[in-house]
């Protein structure tokens, strides 16, 4: 047996957005490194020039002493800056062992010296030549410095996300855990319903459809729980009285009376047999889903036309003429074994409650965009207000004309085939032969197909 490797959302979330949190940062820490570096060197760049504006008024021609260093240790390599006069005469060195090229050009350019690269920057005046240069290195060095500060926040703010996207995913989820919880502590008969208080839009529907399930499940389990004590209750009656008559039958004295034990008990195991019979058919349909397979199209005509025939021997047994009055050709969408038994039920419950001589019609006609089944009796009928119970499970009236030796399940599967099939039913009496007159009404069978035979 094998199955679906699930996954939790939970920790898919936090995956994604702890990743996609590290990435953005990540990105953010580079982009922002590099263009604090730029802008550093900008910075730099800005100082030199503004340091040789600075100096642009000129310096004395007569210069300054060279004694001014003692030694190279007292001397700054980072920042050099030189003056000279527009012979070439050098008339100022901030640090004297090392020169400056004096063929550089205006503006900005590199010299290598003392091992090391430097940024010049060098301007002309009327007389002077003033230059201004840096040590790549240490400029490289404080540009670092100032861009690794710029980046520090964003990278110490990285855990303070991490922490708050785990607990917005956390919260989130907590009303799913808290269902989950729920179900998870119930018993396997416990069908309340979840609490849908607090649940967000996207968790609410599923919660919902969740209740409406376990409702109808609740309504099967009752159903079937009243089922079975109906049905327990009822075949109590007839398994007595079989137990009776085989009583009475071992107690027989003379053939006579043995023989009309027998044929009590072959009448009481008769009863018995069918309303198991009729038991199991309705416990089959009430539990086959609403759709079991794909449905057919199936001519309510020749299908009557077929039961009546096997029926026609028990009717003609007690002299009842029953046929089919009207006979449209058309077709209903439904299942053709589940229609033979609803038909069958209808009409060996018209025969059983008409009186011997009497009449059953049956007619098939279409009702505007539908397609109608009537079936008609002569017998008692029943009263208006019993109509809504007899479709009831066991329910057999109350009346002293009707046969009461019927299961009471008959009109009970009838009803079950006909929400199957979404036919509505309505009781009323015949206004021809005056007993009962059930109606179902199917919805048409609009596409044309080859008739199921």
């Amino acid at each position: 047996m094998t199955g679906t490797v699930s996954h939790s959302l939970r920790t898919r979330l936090l995956y994604l957005l702890f990743g996609s949190v590290v990435l953005t940062t990540g990105i953010q820490a580079f982009v922002a490194y590099r263009t604090s570096l730029d802008e550093t060197n900008e910075i730099f760049d800005y100082q030199m020039e503004q340091m040789a504006l600075s100096l642009r008024p000129g310096l004395p021609e007569g210069g300054y002493p060279s004694t001014a260093f003692h030694d190279e240790a007292n001397e700054s390599f980072e920042f050099i800056v030189q003056v000279r006069t527009a012979d070439g005469r050098s008339i100022f060195q901030s640090t004297p062992s090392t020169e400056l090229p004096a063929d550089a050009a205006p503006g900005l350019s590199g010299f290598d010296a003392r091992g090391t690269t430097y940024k010049l920057y060098s301007l002309r005046t009327g007389t002077q030549l003033i230059q201004v240069a840096q040590d790549r290195a240490a400029r490289r060095g404080m540009a670092r410095k100032l861009a690794l500060k710029t980046v520090s926040p964003v990278v110490v703010m990285v855990p303070l996300l991490l922490f708050l996207v785990w607990w917005v995913v956390s919260a989130s989820l907590a009303p799913a855990e808290r269902v989950r919880r729920q179900l998870a502590s119930r018993r396997a008969d416990e069908l309340a319903e979840v609490s849908e208080e607090g649940l967000p839009a996207e968790i609410h529907p599923l919660v919902h459809e969740l209740n409406l399930l376990f409702q109808r499940v609740r309504g099967a389990f009752d159903a079937q729980k009243n089922f079975i004590a109906d049905a327990a209750h009822e075949l109590r009656s007839p398994l007595a009285a079989i137990k009776l008559q085989a009583e009475g039958l071992r107690r027989a004295t003379d053939a006579p009376a043995r023989e009309l034990a027998i044929q009590r008990l072959s009448a009481g195991i008769e009863r018995a047999t069918r309303m198991v019979e009729q038991l199991l058919m309705l416990a089959r349909q009430q539990a086959a889903p609403r759709d079991p397979e794909p449905t057919e199209p199936v001519s309510l005509a020749l299908l009557v036309q077929t039961i009546i025939g096997d029926l026609w021997a028990a009717a003609n047994a007690r002299h009842i003429d029953i046929g089919l009055a009207d006979a449209d050709p058309v077709v209903v969408a439904g299942h053709r074994d589940a229609l033979n038994i609803l038909i069958r039920n209808l009409l060996d419950n018209a025969i059983k409650y008409t009186p011997d001589g009497g009449t059953v019609n049956v007619a098939v006609r279409t009702s505007g965009a539908a397609v109608q089944l009537t079936v008609e009796d002569s017998g008692p009928g029943v009263p208006p207000e019993e109509r809504e119970r007899i479709f009831d499970r066991f329910y057999r009236g109350s009346g002293p004309q009707l046969n009461r030796t019927g299961s009471g399940l008959g009109l009970a599967i009838v009803k079950t085939i006909a929400e199957m099939h979404a036919a509505s039913l309505t009781l009323g009496q015949s206004p021809s032969l005056g007993g009962l007159q059930i109606s179902l009404q199917f919805p048409a069978y609009e596409k044309p197909t080859r008739l199921a035979r």
